[in-house]
């Protein structure tokens, strides 16, 4: 009982450790490295060492995605899409926000070169990118860095980066969205209507 509680407590207060490496963009080579790592274990994905499926298996996921999705689209019809999104766009929002906070991100750094074939376009997005980077860009362990190019149409990326999730730091935040008032009428409703 005492290591299956010892284990509890490892699970919820050892961060998991996410770093990941993507790049990509025009004549470069994609890479897209993840690795994944937990007190001692590590999973490692990289896009290189992962082979393709088969063309059955694909055809079988497909048709069972495709399947699933039209029983979805029966059960869930516009107008109650709608009702939902307008009752929990809020406590949604609030649990979102909650849980990125509870993320510490311990290295970030970003990388990107864009252009288009108009230069008013590209001025309007460095613009804009560069307003919105710079609340992120007040932490020490981000950095961002954008090269507009504004004599040619280009596109390349490169981000690194860090971060710690705990468990235990999400539990509080998905609680406090489960008492929220809308969402437990929400649940009542279709607990009642099965």
């Amino acid at each position: 009982m005492l290591a299956v509680i010892a284990l509890l407590a490892l699970l919820l207060w050892v961060p998991f450790v996410c770093r990941f490496e993507l790049a990509g963009g025009d004549g470069e080579k994609t890479v897209k490295k993840i690795e994944l790592s937990w007190l001692f274990i590590s999973r490692t994905i990289d896009t290189d060492t992962v082979s393709e499926r088969k063309p059955r298996e694909l055809k079988k996921r497909k048709e069972v995605e495709k399947q699933k999705k039209e029983t979805v689209e029966k059960e869930l019809d516009i107008s109650r899409a709608f009702e939902l999104v307008r009752t929990l766009h809020r406590p949604v929002i609030l649990l979102v926000r909650r849980m990125v906070r509870s993320i510490r991100i311990r290295e970030l750094s970003c990388n990107a070169t864009f252009g288009f074939s108009d230069p008013a376009d590209t001025g309007m997005l460095a613009g804009f990118l560069y307003a919105a980077t710079a609340p992120i860009t007040r932490s020490h362990v981000v950095s961002v860095r954008l090269d507009p190019v504004f004599q040619d149409q280009t596109f390349g990326y490169r981000a690194r980066g860090s971060i710690g999730i705990t468990i235990g730091r999400l539990i509080l935040p998905i609680i406090i969205f489960g008492c929220e008032r809308s969402v437990r009428a929400e649940i009542v409703r279709y607990i009642r209507g099965r």
